[in-house]
């Protein structure tokens, strides 16, 4: 298998290429101890606030706007991972578009913030990865 990922661009954000989706979300399992060579693939959703509002509600039963979603369809080491979406325009100073990817790989390795996402594991190896593609 060779780990990629796929990305459906449906709000035009052209901001992120599929190399570099599969570079933060290979850092982001890698780093989680998952091997990454035994892996598929995760597909990558980029969508606007009121269609990732609208997921939020029918798989979270939360009517708001997020800025990212993770959903595992086949597991770590399913041939599909499973999908992150992200809304380009729900992003904000205190994560961009590239750390929502992350945010979302990390969710699909299995890893929970809980409510205080600031005091959780998740955000230490979160920044750990950004600050290792992203100095």
């Amino acid at each position: 298998m060779y780990f990629t990922v796929e990305i459906l661009d449906e709000v035009g954000y052209n901001g992120l290429s599929p190399d570099r989706a599969t570079e933060l979300c290979t850092a982001a399992f890698t780093r989680c101890g998952l091997d990454v060579s035994r892996m598929g693939e995760v597909s990558l959703v980029l969508v606007d606030a009121q269609s990732i509002r609208n997921l939020n509600r029918e798989f979270r039963g939360v009517d708001a706007p997020t800025d990212v979603l993770s959903f595992e369809i086949d597991g770590p080491h399913g041939e599909m991972v499973g999908e992150i979406v992200v809304a380009p325009e729900c992003a904000g100073p205190e994560m961009n578009v590239e750390e929502l990817v992350v945010h979302g790989a990390l969710h699909l390795a299995e890893m929970d913030h809980g409510e205080d996402f600031d005091a959780s594991e998740m955000a230490r190896v979160q920044e750990a990865v950004i600050n290792e593609l992203c100095g």
